[in-house]
């Protein structure tokens, strides 16, 4: 299994319990209440130790498309507080350290979120879609040699 296989399964249960959607890799539809997860970067070096272990990261992006509204109601305000309760599920499992398995080779250290606040990334008004994205990473240590 690759970490990008270890990063889906990680998040997809939580997806299908907040969406009842399947998570998207690398592909985020103009889709309402569709979740997608970007990649960044992976085994990115961090620092190497005279030990031969790594510390490295792993880097991401969850893409949340949103109905959106241009009216006085309170849509666009109920998808920002489902993406920002998405991140503080996420503060959680770094706080109870239930994190994404990389292997017998590997040993995540901390997942994060890199923001405080989702961003609002794009709004697609023919379609009245909001695109909102935070951004994360998952810190661990590479065995030596």
């Amino acid at each position: 299994m690759t970490k990008h296989d270890a990063v889906k399964e990680y998040f997809e249960p939580k997806i299908l319990e907040l969406a009842d959607k399947n998570l998207n890799f690398n592909f985020s539809p103009e889709a309402p209440d569709s979740v997608s997860i970007i990649t960044r970067y992976s085994d990115k070096l961090i620092r190497s130790f005279i030990t031969g272990e790594k510390e490295k990261e792993y880097g991401f992006a969850i893409d949340i498309v949103k109905a959106y509204s241009t009216e006085d109601d309170d849509l666009n305000l109920e998808a920002m507080n489902f993406v920002q309760a998405f991140m503080d599920w996420l503060d959680e499992q770094n706080m109870q350290k239930i994190f994404p398995d990389f292997g017998e080779e590997c040993e995540v250290e901390k997942i994060e979120n890199l923001q405080n606040m989702p961003n609002l990334a794009g709004i697609n008004e023919e379609e009245s879609l909001a695109r909102y994205m935070l951004q994360g990473r998952i810190l661990y240590r590479e065995k030596g040699e």
